[in-house]
């Protein structure tokens, strides 16, 4: 899902009351109306919660794009926040632009993701390791590393050998071996671990 920047230029913190003003052109107008409503909240903190409350109830794709894009813009540990929450959503629409934006914040999604990471759900997780598929190397691999040495569910370890065959350096090449050997039992995994191994580094790098 594509997110919809602003154009460039930093604006002044927007007025408490311009704010509200924005919200009240976001529910009932026109898609393009909506569209350049959200826009507008671009780069403003205080209107997170505005972005919040719209995004449980927009239904166009290009209106949620264009509010995934200023919460993008905003960024900080608070738009990563209400980012992960709604990772837990029903729609795969707003999990899809959720996984986007914490994809784009990186370094300002990194306590909301390791939070995601050890979601009760395994879907949550699953879903929190695709983010890591966009991040710097040294973003991602040691939250991959953790879950091969620490991550109960086969499935979860699965996505992330598979973000690994991306992404992954040498330095995972232990704990690879580590996981194939914990789930020996899993074909699957590791055929997988093999190939990520191999992706690493060449066809010397297989595990026995």
């Amino acid at each position: 899902m594509p997110l919809i920047r602003p154009a460039s230029g930093t604006p002044d913190a927007t007025p408490p009351d311009a704010i509200e003003l924005r919200a009240e052109q976001l529910p009932e107008n026109t898609i393009d109306e909506r569209r350049r409503a959200a826009r507008s909240l671009s780069r403003d903190p205080a209107a997170i919660a505005t972005i919040a409350a719209r995004l449980e109830s927009e239904l166009d794709p290009r209106v949620r794009d264009a509010l995934f894009g200023s919460l993008v813009d905003i960024g900080g540990a608070k738009a990563a926040e209400l980012l992960a929450l709604i990772i837990h959503s029903d729609d795969a629409g707003l999990r899809g632009g959720a996984i986007e934006g914490l994809k784009r914040l990186e370094t300002d999604a990194v306590a909301a993701l390791d939070t995601l990471m050890n979601d009760p759900d395994t879907d949550v997780r699953i879903l929190a390791i695709e983010v890591t598929r966009a991040w710097p190397r040294e973003l991602a691999v040691p939250r991959l590393q953790r879950v091969f040495e620490q991550e109960p569910h086969v499935n979860v370890c699965v996505a992330a050998v598979d973000v690994a065959t991306e992404v992954g350096t040498e330095e995972l090449l232990v704990s690879l071996g580590a996981l194939r050997a914990r789930f020996a039992g899993e074909p699957f995994l590791v055929f997988a671990v093999d190939i990520a191994c191999e992706r690493i580094h060449g066809d010397d790098a297989r595990v026995a």
